[in-house]
C-alpha cells in the first residue's frame, strides 16, 4: 500500500500544525511539496478549491489541518495521542485550536503572503 500523501507548503501554519503531528506520531507519509507544478496539479484533482493542507490515504481525502489530525488519531490508535480521551479536557484542546487557527494563524498567514 502506498504511504499517505501530504500535499503541504512550508510556509503555511496549517501545514506545519500537520507536519508535528505525524513526527509526532513517526507516521510515516510521502510530501508533496506545492511548490511542484506536478503537486499543485494533484492538489487540484484531489480538491478542486485547492486550499492546504490535504492528506492523501488510498482512497481517502482529508482535507483541513484539524481533520486531519483528528484523522490521524483514529487511524494510528497506537500511536502517542494528540487529543486526550477525556471528553473535557478534549474540548479545551479544541477549543484552543479554533481560536490559534481563526485568531492567530490566520493573520499571521495574511502577513507572510501579502
Amino acid at each position: 500500500m502506498p504511504l499517505p500523501r501530504l500535499y503541504a507548503h512550508p510556509f503555511s501554519s496549517y501545514c506545519q500544525k500537520v507536519l508535528l503531528a505525524l513526527y509526532e506520531q513517526e507516521a510515516p507519509f510521502e510530501y508533496r511539496h506545492l511548490e511542484s507544478p506536478d503537486a499543485m496539479d494533484e492538489l487540484a484533482r484531489l480538491w478542486p478549491m485547492k486550499r492546504f493542507p490535504l492528506l492523501q490515504d488510498g482512497e481517502r481525502t482529508v482535507i483541513e489541518a484539524t481533520c486531519i489530525i483528528e484523522y490521524l488519531q483514529q487511524r494510528h490508535p497506537d500511536r502517542p495521542q494528540l487529543i486526550p480521551d477525556d471528553p473535557d479536557v478534549a474540548l479545551e484542546v479544541r477549543q484552543l485550536d479554533r481560536f490559534f487557527d481563526n485568531y492567530v494563524s490566520t493573520p499571521q498567514q495574511k502577513i507572510v503572503f501579502d
